[in-house]
């Protein structure tokens, strides 16, 4: 469990780092949120490799220009990836879509609070932003998978 949570944290700062320019900002096009559609495969350890993905991510020294208030977002991608693995069975499009969401509007805080830039444009372009790679490409991930059947849910699924 360690070691899958481990990998999947890599791949997500990878991708992040890799892809900083729309990574990190007003445009929060983060391609590392399309791991997210892999949680409900791969179970808690997904939820913790979200977390400690985020967590390592938004350090500043990677190139977050949001500094430390944006770890507060480790706790809502805690949460609603534990959200996620829990709708797996109702409804997988919907966990992606409240992960979004809640993304949406706490990324989009810290972003009025580090810059002061207005909610009322800050909530909408970056909810669509994180909605597009977290729940339609992640969802669209997710579908691949689970139709191929390379990734078998082992831990406490």
């Amino acid at each position: 469990m360690v070691a899958t949570a481990a990998v999947y944290a890599a791949m997500y700062v990878a991708l992040s780092v890799l892809f900083s320019p729309i990574s990190y900002g007003a445009v929060n096009l983060r391609v590392a949120n399309v791991l997210t559609g892999l949680i409900p495969l791969i179970g808690w350890p997904g939820v913790a490799g979200q977390a400690l993905g985020v967590f390592i991510a938004n350090q500043p020294a990677l190139g977050d220009p949001l500094g430390p208030i944006d770890l507060i977002n480790v706790i809502p991608s805690l949460v609603f990836s534990w959200v996620l693995w829990k709708l797996r069975k109702r409804s997988v499009f919907l966990g992606l879509t409240l992960y979004s969401v809640a993304l949406g509007l706490t990324v989009s805080y810290a972003l009025s609070y580090a810059f002061g830039l207005p909610l009322t444009v800050e909530i909408p372009q970056v909810t669509i932003g994180i909605f597009a790679a977290t729940a339609v490409l992640g969802y669209m991930l997710y579908r691949a998978v689970a139709k191929l059947g390379i990734v078998q849910r082992r831990f406490g699924a």
